[in-house]
């Protein structure tokens, strides 16, 4: 059956690609403006007249968006049975040596429109039925293992709950597939009984379940053969793509211009080629679906075949294929010039801060002068910067507990008195023209941001505190700056300390790994880390009226990606490059951030440079 199958492909694969090719800008032509103007109106009747991101799929998961969602969905199925119609007439044709034109076939399935919706319809309904129950299984699982702590718990530490639940899930689904596999090769008539016979609309799926009875063996090596076939030939330029679309993602850019267009034509060479491989898959199907139905089917009456294929032979004549490709061609055009504009009104506003990392820790030695005027020189919102006690009681800028990773001195800051502390250098590590910066203090930082950016204030817990809270917050207050900091710390309580002290400063909590509900944490915000920042737990956070952030993070395509998702602000070491990628996406339409967010699915992106650590 697979020569066969190469030499059907052989005599007719330019009348499968023109078929393929009608239905897939027939979709365009209808779906492209139908999806613009529906997204258009859910926005309208949300009462905003502006959305983010994240927003569109909160539209999308409303009642008026899933009603939408259920219509286009309707809508890519009937084309999606029209095109499979019109390629088991092309096959059906071949196998009895009938004349037609890719034209004539086309009308003939669109002439069957309803029928062959309904039958999908009816079989898409059987699946979502047959698949309940399988749902209940895993829904079930999850809630009494999956339910106690923040999912992303589960996903990243996998505890053996996590492992209970999916082996659960994997015992329950093994059934399934076999079950539902053989319901569909046993359903895999009902399409050729709507086109050629005079059965019922509604009795196709229950008359081919009969035809098919006790063939399961015919049917799988029929289907497994030219499938894995198709599936050979269509997995080699996919894996090629995945190879070209890393490197492409993994290359370092300064602007996300120059990768959108490199995504650009590489999506249009991925569209090409997609199209080709769905073509393939489709005619392998109808092919052996043709052939099961000559096999298994009633009698073909060839000469009504011929007959009907007839009727239409005068718009055929007048509309051929050349001309009806034209007209797809230009109404596909209109469609996504129409589609576009629609998506261009819906209105994408950036609210996300750019703090800057110990500074601008990219571009010059953490926690330093010269790393913080660089932030505010690169637009930093706000400048996040650590701070710790010397044995003098003084405040000082610094992350680590000792200098060993900055200078090799194993001198622990709480042993260290200021001027011991100011000794140390901290910049040559960075480079010979640091060479004389020198650790901070709070005063000092809190002067050279005065006016120009807002403080970010770590407060680093080493075990050896003294009054850490009661001196920042004095700090602050003899600088008359309280309006022009929040504060943060890792440890929750030495933020309820702060909160006790100054209730009504903002504060907030670090996390870099979570049990429980982050959301219900009395702070003011939440800065996470970029493993934990899921599009669930941003919406708790906002439905609870908190801010959150997420660090640390370097690249231009995980900036934007967390933009779009809706943070409130990205703790970066390169400042510069976040306020880049806020002006290159205020002038970029929805498709290209949507574009640029599809990116990181090709590959992880490159950093600008080396750092030398990514903890908070």
């Amino acid at each position: 059956m697979i020569f066969d199958f190469l030499q059907k492909m052989r005599n007719h694969w330019l009348a499968l690609l023109q078929v393929h090719l009608i239905f897939v800008l027939l979709g365009v032509a209808i779906l492209g403006p139908l999806s613009g103007i529906l997204l258009q109106f859910a926005v309208e009747l949300s009462g905003n007249p502006a959305v983010v991101d994240q927003d569109i799929a909160r539209l999308l998961l409303s009642p008026l968006g899933v009603a939408f969602t259920v219509l286009l969905l309707s809508v890519f199925l009937a084309i999606s049975a029209m095109e499979m119609g019109a390629l088991l007439v092309v096959m059906v044709a071949a196998e009895y040596s009938l004349k037609c034109t890719p034209a004539q076939v086309s009308w003939y399935s669109i002439r069957h429109a309803m029928g062959l919706l309904r039958v999908t319809l009816e079989l898409m309904l059987r699946i979502v039925v047959r698949t309940v129950p399988l749902l209940l299984i895993v829904g079930i699982t999850a809630w009494f293992l999956l339910t106690d702590y923040d999912i992303n718990f589960y996903l990243q530490e996998r505890p053996p709950q996590f492992w209970w639940a999916l082996a659960i899930a994997l015992l329950a689904s093994a059934p399934y597939a076999w079950f539902m596999g053989r319901k569909l090769l046993c359903w895999c008539l009902a399409l050729p009984l709507v086109l050629f016979s005079d059965l019922p609309r509604g009795e196709a799926l229950s008359e081919s379940e009969l035809l098919t009875a006790g063939k399961m063996p015919e049917l799988f090596r029929a289907f497994g053969g030219c499938l894995a076939v198709a599936a050979l030939i269509g997995v080699l330029p996919h894996l090629l793509f995945d190879v070209i679309g890393g490197w492409v993602v993994s290359a370092p850019y300064d602007h996300l211009a120059p990768l959108v267009l490199m995504l650009g034509g590489l999506i249009a060479v991925w569209l090409v080629v997609n199209f080709f491989t769905i073509a393939l898959g489709l005619a392998s199907v109808a092919f052996v679906t043709a052939r099961l139905y000559g096999h298994l089917g009633p009698a073909m009456d060839k000469a009504r075949l011929q007959a009907g294929f007839n009727t239409d032979q005068q718009i055929a004549r007048d509309w051929g294929v050349g001309r009806i490709l034209l007209v797809v061609f230009a109404v596909a055009a209109i469609a996504v010039f129409a589609g576009g504009r629609l998506l261009a009104n819906v209105r994408l506003d950036d609210t996300a801060l750019v703090i800057a990392h110990r500074g601008a820790a990219g571009a010059a030695p953490e926690n330093t002068m010269a790393a913080v005027r660089r932030a505010i020189a690169d637009g930093a919102d706000w400048v996040e910067i650590d701070v710790q006690e010397s044995r003098d009681g003084h405040v000082v800028v610094f992350h680590d507990s000792d200098f060993m990773k900055l200078s090799g001195n194993p001198l622990k800051i709480w042993d260290g008195e200021l001027a011991a502390i100011q000794r140390q250098d901290i910049g040559s590590w960075f480079g010979p023209e640091f060479a004389s910066e020198q650790v901070p203090t709070l005063t000092q930082v809190l002067e050279e941001v005065r006016g120009r950016a807002q403080l970010m204030i770590e407060l680093k817990y080493y075990g050896h505190d003294q009054k850490l809270e009661q001196r920042v917050v004095d700090i602050v207050e003899s600088a008359g700056m309280a309006d022009e900091v929040s504060i943060m710390s890792l440890k929750l309580q030495g933020v309820q300390k702060l909160q006790a002290l100054r209730p009504d400063w903002k504060v907030g909590l670090l996390a870099a790994t979570a049990v429980g509900d982050l959301s219900k944490v009395d702070v003011d915000f939440l800065a996470v880390s970029a493993r934990m920042a899921t599009t669930r737990l941003i919406r708790r956070v906002h439905a609870s009226n908190k801010r959150i952030l997420v660090w640390t993070v370097n690249d231009a395509l995980s900036m934007s990606k967390w933009m779009s998702m809706g943070v409130d602000g990205v703790i970066t070491d390169e400042p510069a490059l976040a306020r880049e990628v806020l002006r290159d996406r205020a002038q970029m339409s929805t498709a290209e951030r949507l574009l640029v967010s599809a990116a990181l699915f090709l590959g992880k992106p490159a950093e600008p440079g080396k750092y030398r650590d990514d903890s908070p």
